[in-house]
């Protein structure tokens, strides 16, 4: 360990190392928040028009740091959304679901709630404020403990000889028919 760390303190101690080390640590972290829009899109959208509106959404969005998003899937919903337009009552039994994740000051938000809610080809959304991880945390395995098998060796059981393919006596084999058909 100590040949690393004397390697480690002779790379720093070189100019150029300590010019990199500086930069580094003066660097202005992005204090920005983590938003994530889910939204469903109305399924009267033809699929291969589905490109067109998550442009719309990406355009209301405006000038943000994306950081990841889902393309929009065909989804049932549990229950049956109503929305009424023009006079009409509309009634959606099914959707299209996709989610966008983005970094953007505080201010802009009420704006880009503002310009999802005159979208039309938006029938809701969820706009909530998240952290930068991609990726969920992997699944805990679960650890089962035994204190009544504990210092003990587990042995795989031996067969019989009858399993092993042994041969049976006739005597055997009658006791074991009689007891069958009795």
């Amino acid at each position: 360990m100590a040949p690393c760390y004397a390697l480690r303190m002779a790379e720093m101690s070189h100019p150029e190392a300590e010019g990199q080390g500086l930069s580094q640590a003066n660097a202005v972290k992005d204090t920005r928040p983590i938003y994530e829009v889910g939204y469903h899109v109305v399924p009267t959208i033809p699929e291969d028009a589905l490109a067109g509106v998550v442009e719309k959404i990406r355009a209301i969005l405006g000038d943000v740091e994306f950081i990841s998003d889902k393309f929009p899937q065909k989804l049932v919903l549990a229950y049956t959304i109503e929305r009424r337009t023009q006079g009409k009552r509309e009634k959606y039994g099914d959707v299209y679901f996709g989610f966008i994740k983005f970094a953007c000051e505080r201010e802009s938000i009420p704006k880009i709630e503002q310009g999802l809610r005159a979208e039309r080809d938006v029938l809701r959304f969820l706009l909530i404020e998240t952290t930068r991880e991609d990726a969920p945390a992997p699944p805990r395995r679960a650890v089962f403990t035994s204190s009544r098998l504990e210092g003990e060796v587990i042995k795989k059981p031996e067969a019989d000889e009858e399993k092993k393919g042994g041969q049976v006596s006739e005597e055997e084999l009658d006791k074991s028919i009689e007891a069958l058909v009795s």
